[in-house]
């Protein structure tokens, strides 16, 4: 998989979309958006490639609906990812998780829940909240 963040003022959103559909869409990505305008990263891409290999899934991740919570950490935060994911996937509203390795070392965690409020719910720090935006053609 190849994992993209992407900071998108407010006001270059449309032409981010634009772009994003003719490079990225075209190739089977997935992209999601930030629910609240203020996270800073406020657009994420998943598409095929060779950046970042999956090393756990579980669940239904790829489901209609629900919100998407996207983690990034280092090599030094997978165990505590291990211990959280193992309580989370007890709570209710909990559908998934899919795991990435990065090649540069980092790990991105992309799991889904039926909302917003089991997330906070479950983890009361308010993380980044995205949702499906856009789904390419492969």
């Amino acid at each position: 998989m190849l994992v993209e963040f992407f900071e998108v003022p407010p006001d270059a959103e449309e032409t981010f979309l634009a772009d994003w559909r003719l490079e990225r869409g075209a190739r089977g990505a997935t992209l999601y958006r930030a629910i609240r305008d203020d996270t800073p990263v406020r657009f994420v891409s998943v598409a095929p490639g060779d950046s970042h290999e999956l090393i756990h899934e579980d669940g239904d991740v790829d489901g209609n609906g629900g919100i998407i919570r996207i983690d990034v950490f280092d090599d030094r935060g997978l165990v505590a990812w291990r211990e959280v994911r193992e309580v989370f996937a007890t709570r209710r509203g909990y559908l998934g998780t899919r795991l990435y390795r990065g090649v540069d070392g980092g790990f991105v965690s992309i799991a889904r829940w039926s909302s917003p409020l089991m997330v906070q719910r479950a983890d009361p720090s308010h993380p980044p909240l995205y949702q499906r935006r856009a789904t390419g053609a492969p």
